[in-house]
């Protein structure tokens, strides 16, 4: 083994812990996406979104006008059950996201969910581009006061916790 690999395998060994919160995890983006989708949902519980999915279409049938075949009014309210219910099914994902995220956000301190919320409920349903998430990082360190690798810390066990609450893998071991 050269000294030049001796030496850059020191240098890694010093600098291991440094950086390790900015590493990225198997789930940090489908966490990441589910906390901005409850900010984007004006953070419903579950059983609102669900009722308002309902009363959305509810409303839209009562404008509907359905006949049958042989030319007879069919039973439009049946028709708009069922059509909530399909809907229901349909973003049933969406729902267990926003329970786990409830979850989550109850499991953590002050400070934890400050971060989380200046970090990931800030514009929601805008794309997130290139150093947004470090742009609010910088911004909760200044406004929790918290240091910048405490914000990643608290992120990263926010995500774990909502892994974990959602029934998602977090490690890549097979046990």
């Amino acid at each position: 083994m050269g000294w030049k690999k001796v030496r850059t395998m020191a240098k890694a060994d010093r600098c291991r812990g440094r950086g390790d919160w900015l590493k990225k995890d198997n789930i940090r983006d489908y966490a990441t996406e589910a906390f901005r989708f409850y900010a984007a949902c004006g953070r419903l519980t579950a059983e609102q979104l669900k009722q308002k999915v309902y009363d959305e279409i509810y409303t839209a049938s009562k404008k509907e006008f359905y006949r049958s075949g042989n030319g007879q009014h069919s039973d439009a309210t049946a028709r708009a059950v069922m059509k909530a219910e399909d809907a229901v099914r349909e973003m049933q994902a969406e729902f267990e996201d926003i329970l786990a995220v409830e979850k989550t956000m109850l499991q953590l301190n002050t400070h934890q969910r400050k971060a989380v919320e200046i970090v990931y409920f800030t514009e929601p349903e805008k794309d997130l581009e290139k150093g947004d998430i470090s742009d609010r990082v910088h911004k909760a360190e200044l406004e929790i006061p918290a240091s910048e690798q405490s914000i990643y810390n608290w992120l990263k066990k926010a995500r774990r916790t909502f892994a974990e609450e959602r029934g998602l893998r977090i490690s890549k071991k097979i046990r």
